[in-house]
C-alpha cells in the first residue's frame, strides 16, 4: 500500500514538473530575443537587410529606375507591401517605431513555379506585447483594407487585403519578438520551424561569412544565392542562367536618385566548381576592348583572361560540374582534326587576354552579335588562321574611303571559339571575320563588318561615350568580367524570364536612357562584385537623332564650328574639328577621322586653304591666340610655320592673294593693336607698316580690290579703316561708326558706287562706300549682340529670341518671334540655295524659310553653322558638345 502510495506521489510530482518544465520552455520560446534573421531558412534566393526601413523606402521611391518597373507583374506584390508599411508608418508612430528602431529582413523563395514568396522579419520593441502589434496592424487596415484574425501555427495573426488590385493579401504575425509578415501563411509556419529548430541561413557556413561582411550607413545589403535564383530566372536561350556562378554574393547597396550602386563579395563552394571560380586564378586586367567596342552595343559581355590555358582547365570543370562536358569536349576534338592543333595551343599563339561578345543596333541598316578577340598580333593572327585552314582565306578588301583599307575573310573556324568561351558567347554566328589594329572581330556577314569598321573608324566606340565612361568610373579599373545593358530593351532582358514567363517592363522603361554594368574583380578565392544602374536625364527615343548619316567621335567635347576643306586628291570635301583640349582632327565626308594633332590654344575664325608651293596641292592656314599655322592635308607643319607673335593674335587669319599668282599674304591682329602681315615663307613682309589702331581689332579683315585700287578693311572697336598695301589708310572716313562684334561685312554695289554694308551696335545698317562716305540707314531698335549678315540680296538680323528679314532697301520682308526664348548670340545662319535660315538654341538647331516659317524636320542637334559635305545628298556636318561631330541629311 505504502509502495502504491509512493508511487502516486511520484508520478504527481512528475507531472507537475514536466508541466512546468514545458510551461517555462513555452515561455521561455515566447521570450527569447531573436535576430530578425533568424526566421530565414538558408534556401531563400535572395536576402535582403534593411537597417532603416523609413530611409530604405525613402530611397528607393526617390530612384527613377524603381518608379519605372514598381508596377511589373513580377515586382507589384513586394511593392504592395513596401507601400502598405510605408503608409502604416507615417500615420502611426508606434509601427514607425517598430520598422526603423532596429534592422528588417526580408527574403524571397521560390517554392512556387507560378510566382515568389516573402517574409519580413522585424524586431519589435520590449514595451510592446504581441496583442499590441496585432492590434496596431488591426487597427491600421481600418478603411484602408480588409482584415481578418487567424491563427497561424498555433499563433494569433491577421490577414490583411489591400484591395489595391494586386491581389496582395498579407498574414502578420508576432513570434517571440519578431513581427513576421509574408504573402503566404505556408511561408511564416516554414520561418516559426526555423525559430524553432535554430535552422536559419545563419547556420549556413557560407551565408554567415558573406552575412559578416555586411556594411552599415548603406540603404540596404543584399545577399543573392545563384542556385536558388535559377528556379526563378531563366533565358530562351539558357534555362541555367544563373545556376552554379557562386554559392553566395553579398553586396552593400547605395540607392540615389539616377543611380543604384552596390559592391561587395562573391563566395564559392569549397567543393564544387562554380564559373566565378575560374576567375580566382585570373590576374585583373585593363578594359582596353572599350575602344574597340561600338557605342551602339546595346549589350556586352567582357571576360578579362590573362592566363588562357588556366581559364580553360577550369572552365571544363565548371561545365562538368553542370553535366555539359560532351559537347564541349565534341568541340576541342572537332578543332583538333580539322586544324591539326588544339584549341589551347591556337589560343597561346594568338590570344592577348581579352575577349568579348556584343549586340550592336545600326536602326535602319540591322542589328547583329559579334566577337571581339584580343590578340598579340592582328596580321600575326591572320597568318595563324590561314596556316591552320590549310588553305588560302576566302577574302575581299574593303576600303571604306581612300585612306584605309581592312580585310574581310571567310572564316575557316566557324563556331569553335564562341562554343569554347560559352553560353555568353553562343549567339554570335562567326561566319566572316576583320582584323582593326590587332583585334580581330567576328561577325555574320561581310556587310556587318563594314558596318562595324565605319563606326570604328568614327571613334563611335565606347571609350569615348561620356554615358558609358560616367558608369564604367564608378567600378574597378582591372576586373576580369563584365555584362553590360544599355536600356532594358537589350537582348539580356527581351530574353528574360521569371517563372517561365516574360519579363515584361513598361513602355516608359524600356525606353528609358539607362546603363546597367556588372563587374567581377578576380586574382583571389574572394572574389570583389559591382553593380551599377545609372538612369539617364532623357529617354532612348528623345535622343535618337533624326536623319543622321553618322556620328564622329572626339576625344573631348568639340569646340568652335566645323571647317570645309577640300582634298587635293580626289576631290572630295573633309571637314577640320578642334575640341576643348585644343586637338584638332582631320575627318573624312563618311566621318572617318584621318588624324589628329594638337595645337596651342583656339582657333580664331575660319580656316582657310591655299596652295603655297603652286602644284595644286592644298594646305590649311589659321590663327590661334597664339601662333599662326600653316599644314598639309596630313598635319604636318609646312616649313616656316607656325610663326608665334609675342603679343600674341586677337583676330582671325585672313589670307589675300592679291594678283591670283598665289603669292600670298597673311594678315593678324594683336592685343599690342598692331596688324601684322606674313609671306607664304612665314617671313613679316617688308614695307608693311604695321598700322596701329585705336582698340584691338578682334573681327576679320577684309580685302577689296577696285578699279585698280586696293582696300585693306579693318574694324576696331571704335571705327572702321581703309588702309592700302602698305598699311597706311587710302581715304578718311568721312562718317566714324563701331560695328557691332556679330555683324557681318560685304562688299556690295548700289547706283552711288561699291560699298561695305555692316551694322553698328545700336542695328543701323551702315554703307561705307570706297570714296570715304557713309550712309545710314535705319529699321529696328537693335541690342548690340544681335548678327546681321547679307544673302540673297536680303539682310537677315537675328537678336534674343526675333528673325528679322528686310529687302535691300530696307523694306521688312518677314518677322519671326521665337517662343522657345533667346536664340545662341552670333548663330544666325542664311543657306541662300536652300532658302532656310538657321538658329541654334541650348544645342539645337532650328530652321526658318525666307517667309519666317519653320522648317518641318527641326530641330535638328548641334549648333550653327553646318557645313555643306556632300551636295548629291544634301549632306551637312555640325558641331555636338553631346554628341561630337555630327552629319545631318537636311530635306
Amino acid at each position: 500500500m505504502k509502495r502504491t502510495v509512493a508511487i502516486i506521489l511520484f508520478l504527481s510530482f512528475a507531472i507537475i514538473g514536466l508541466s512546468f518544465l514545458f510551461y517555462w520552455w513555452i515561455n521561455n520560446q515566447e521570450n527569447k530575443q531573436y535576430k530578425p534573421i533568424d526566421a530565414i531558412s538558408p534556401d531563400a534566393s535572395i536576402i535582403l537587410k534593411i537597417d532603416n526601413f523609413e530611409t530604405f523606402v525613402h530611397a528607393l521611391k526617390s530612384n527613377r529606375t524603381w518608379n519605372g518597373i514598381d508596377d511589373n507583374k513580377q515586382l507589384e506584390t513586394f511593392a504592395s507591401i513596401i507601400d502598405y508599411l510605408d503608409s502604416a508608418a507615417r500615420f502611426d508612430n508606434t509601427i514607425r517605431t517598430i520598422i526603423t528602431s532596429s534592422s528588417t529582413i526580408a527574403a524571397f523563395y521560390n517554392r512556387y513555379p507560378k510566382e515568389d514568396e516573402f517574409c519580413f522579419s522585424i524586431s519589435i520593441p520590449k514595451e510592446l506585447s504581441k496583442d499590441d502589434v496585432l492590434e496596431l496592424v488591426r487597427l491600421q487596415g481600418l478603411g484602408l483594407a480588409k482584415t481578418e484574425e487567424v491563427t497561424i501555427d498555433g499563433n494569433s495573426g491577421i490577414l490583411v487585403d489591400t484591395q489595391n488590385g494586386t491581389n496582395s493579401i498579407f498574414a502578420f504575425t508576432v513570434y517571440g519578438n519578431l513581427l513576421l509578415v509574408s504573402n503566404s501563411q505556408e511561408q511564416i509556419v516554414e520561418s516559426i520551424e526555423k525559430l524553432k529548430s535554430a535552422q536559419s541561413a545563419n547556420t549556413d557556413e557560407l551565408f554567415s561569412s558573406v552575412y559578416q561582411t555586411a556594411a552599415n550607413g548603406v540603404v540596404a545589403n543584399i545577399f543573392i544565392n545563384p542556385n536558388e535564383l535559377s528556379k526563378t530566372i531563366s533565358s530562351n536561350q539558357n534555362t541555367n542562367l544563373v545556376k552554379g556562378l557562386a554559392a553566395w554574393i553579398g553586396l552593400d547597396v547605395i540607392i540615389e536618385q539616377n543611380i543604384v550602386q552596390a559592391n561587395g563579395l562573391i563566395l564559392l563552394s569549397n567543393n564544387k566548381n562554380e564559373f566565378y571560380k575560374i576567375f580566382t586564378h585570373q590576374k585583373p586586367v585593363n578594359f582596353s576592348l572599350r575602344s574597340y567596342l561600338l557605342a551602339k552595343s546595346k549589350f556586352f559581355v567582357w571576360y578579362g583572361i590573362p592566363q588562357i590555358s588556366t581559364y580553360l582547365t577550369d572552365y571544363m570543370d565548371y561545365i562538368d560540374e553542370l553535366g555539359l562536358s560532351e559537347p564541349y569536349n565534341k568541340n576541342l576534338s572537332e578543332f583538333l582534326g580539322k586544324t591539326g592543333i588544339s584549341l589551347e595551343e591556337f589560343l597561346n599563339a594568338v590570344f592577348d587576354g581579352e575577349v568579348s561578345t556584343t549586340y550592336c543596333d545600326f536602326e535602319s541598316k540591322g542589328a547583329y552579335w559579334y566577337m571581339l578577340v584580343n590578340t598579340k598580333s592582328g596580321s600575326g593572327t591572320i597568318q595563324q588562321i590561314e596556316r591552320i585552314s590549310k588553305s588560302s582565306l576566302e577574302k575581299e578588301t574593303f576600303k571604306p574611303d581612300k585612306n584605309y583599307s581592312f580585310i574581310i575573310a571567310k572564316n575557316p573556324i566557324r563556331s569553335y571559339l564562341p562554343i569554347l568561351f560559352g553560353n555568353n558567347f553562343l549567339n554570335v554566328y562567326d561566319e566572316y571575320f576583320t582584323v582593326i589594329d590587332n583585334v580581330i572581330v567576328f561577325g555574320p556577314s561581310v556587310e556587318s563588318l563594314k558596318l562595324y569598321i565605319e563606326e570604328h573608324l568614327r571613334s563611335n566606340t565606347l571609350a569615348k561615350n561620356s554615358e558609358f565612361s560616367s558608369v564604367l568610373n564608378r567600378v574597378s579599373t582591372t576586373s576580369n568580367l563584365l555584362y553590360y545593358s544599355k536600356g532594358f530593351d537589350s537582348p539580356v532582358f527581351e530574353t528574360l524570364k521569371i517563372h517561365n514567363e516574360d519579363f515584361k517592363l513598361t513602355n516608359e522603361i524600356k525606353s528609358s536612357s539607362r546603363n546597367i554594368l556588372w563587374q567581377v574583380v578576380g586574382g583571389s578565392q574572394k572574389l570583389f562584385s559591382m553593380l551599377v544602374l545609372q538612369s539617364g536625364n532623357g529617354t532612348v527615343k528623345e535622343n535618337k537623332l533624326k536623319d543622321v548619316r553618322w556620328v564622329c567621335k572626339l576625344l573631348a567635347e568639340p569646340f568652335g564650328k566645323p571647317h570645309l576643306l577640300k582634298n587635293h586628291i580626289n576631290g572630295e570635301f573633309e571637314v577640320l574639328v578642334q575640341d576643348i583640349n585644343n586637338n584638332i582632327y582631320l575627318i573624312s565626308k563618311k566621318g572617318h577621322i584621318l588624324w589628329k594633332r594638337t595645337v596651342d590654344s583656339k582657333i580664331i575664325g575660319n580656316v582657310r586653304q591655299v596652295d603655297i608651293y603652286r602644284n595644286g596641292k592644298l594646305q590649311m592656314a589659321f590663327a590661334t591666340s597664339k601662333k599662326i599655322y600653316v599644314m598639309d592635308r596630313n598635319g604636318k607643319d609646312v616649313t616656316g610655320f607656325p610663326v608665334e607673335l609675342v603679343n600674341g593674335i586677337s583676330s582671325p587669319l585672313s589670307v589675300f592673294d592679291y594678283e591670283n599668282n598665289r603669292e600670298y599674304r597673311l594678315f593678324v591682329a594683336s592685343p599690342d593693336k598692331h596688324i601684322y602681315c606674313f609671306d607664304k615663307k612665314g617671313k613679316m613682309v617688308e614695307g608693311w607698316l604695321k598700322p596701329k589702331t585705336e582698340t584691338v581689332v578682334t573681327t576679320r579683315i577684309g580685302y577689296v580690290k577696285r578699279n585698280g585700287k586696293d582696300y585693306i578693311v579693318v574694324f576696331d572697336k571704335n571705327r572702321p579703316y581703309l588702309l592700302n598695301r602698305r598699311g597706311q589708310e587710302r581715304v578718311k572716313i568721312k562718317s566714324l561708326f563701331t560695328k557691332a562684334n556679330n555683324s557681318e561685312f560685304y562688299l556690295d554695289r548700289d547706283s552711288k558706287g561699291y560699298h561695305i554694308v555692316t551694322t553698328d551696335t545700336l542695328g543701323v545698317i551702315h554703307r561705307l562706300y570706297l570714296d570715304g562716305t557713309v550712309e545710314q540707314i535705319g529699321i529696328e531698335p537693335l541690342s548690340s549682340r544681335h548678327t546681321f549678315q547679307m544673302s540673297d540680296n536680303q539682310y537677315f538680323f537675328a537678336d534674343e529670341n526675333k528673325l528679322s528679314i528686310y529687302t535691300k532697301k530696307a523694306e521688312p520682308v518677314n518677322i519671326a518671334i521665337s517662343s522657345l526664348g533667346d536664340f545662341d548670340e552670333n548663330s544666325l545662319q542664311v543657306l541662300e540655295p536652300e532658302g532656310m535660315v538657321l538658329l541654334s538654341k541650348n544645342q539645337n538647331i532650328y530652321g526658318y524659310n525666307f517667309s519666317g516659317n519653320t522648317q518641318p524636320n527641326f530641330p535638328v542637334p548641334g549648333t550653327t553653322p553646318l557645313i555643306k559635305i556632300d551636295n548629291q545628298n544634301k549632306s551637312y556636318v555640325t558641331l555636338s558638345k553631346h554628341l561630337g561631330v555630327v552629319c545631318i541629311n537636311l530635306k
